[in-house]
């Protein structure tokens, strides 16, 4: 792979990113992400207060904020969205996944995607092996309420689409207050919090279908680029036109 240039492989609820590193903001995402670095540790740190820390696996939880420092090291991380609500649990800034005997197909993989061999089947083989060593799926606790689980099928295919507080709790037979209270409560997220978090990621996909960055931001229902840059910055820690120097793979799963 060229070193000025990043893969990011994208399905519904995951995606993966190869690449020259990106010193990033403070920032939290919904997605838990693990970061490992290719060539070199990298630095990490959870808070301004605290001293850098030089890593070569990290894992960073849901919602917790975290800033990465690489200067040129190649990293690749997995953001992946679990199907199942996480204990609360504290980001790891020397992850013991590397140590796994399940890593080795996941080294291997990421040495293929350097030289630009790795297609989004190998990718997607790559990330069930990465989580796999993690464990993270098992530590999961079981599921989201039913009533939480319906409202965020409705806005993972429906992502664009004004939805709002009222007309969820309507479908799943709440009251307002109960349902936002409720959806925080599982997600640790507002709701208005992560109908941001969806429409980042429909921007997203549609930049992956060839839409420039303005158009990918009427699409994804923000008021202008300017929204949406603003939000992805908050995020992410970097400026969405990071996009535009990646090549994107994207898998749209099947409602």
């Amino acid at each position: 792979m060229n070193q000025q240039h990043s893969h990011l492989f994208l399905w519904r609820g995951r995606s993966l990113v190869i690449g020259p590193g990106i010193d990033s903001k403070f920032h939290a995402h919904f997605a838990t992400q693990l970061t490992w670095g290719l060539d070199a540790p990298f630095q990490a740190r959870l808070s301004p207060e605290l001293p850098w820390t030089t890593t070569r696996a990290a894992i960073f939880f849901s919602n917790q904020p975290h800033q990465i420092h690489c200067e040129s090291t190649l990293l690749a991380h997995l953001f992946i969205e679990l199907p199942q609500r996480s204990p609360a649990a504290q980001s790891v800034l020397l992850a013991d996944y590397r140590n796994a005997e399940g890593f080795a197909p996941v080294r291997a993989g990421l040495a293929v995607a350097r030289t630009g061999g790795l297609d989004l089947q190998g990718a997607e083989q790559l990330t069930q092996d990465w989580l796999a060593c993690s464990a993270l799926l098992e530590r999961a606790q079981p599921g989201f309420d039913q009533r939480i689980s319906q409202a965020l099928a409705a806005i993972a295919a429906h992502p664009r689409d004004t939805l709002n507080g009222a007309a969820l709790a309507a479908a799943v037979h709440l009251s307002a207050s109960r349902f936002t209270h409720l959806f925080r409560q599982q997600t640790g997220l507002s709701l208005s919090r992560y109908l941001l978090w969806s429409r980042l990621l429909a921007a997203v996909e549609a930049v992956a279908r060839g839409d420039n960055m303005t158009h990918a931001a009427h699409a994804a229902g923000f008021a202008d680029l300017a929204h949406m840059s603003r939000t992805f910055r908050n995020t992410f820690g970097v400026v969405p036109s990071e996009l535009q120097k990646m090549a994107i793979a994207f898998k749209r799963e099947e409602k």
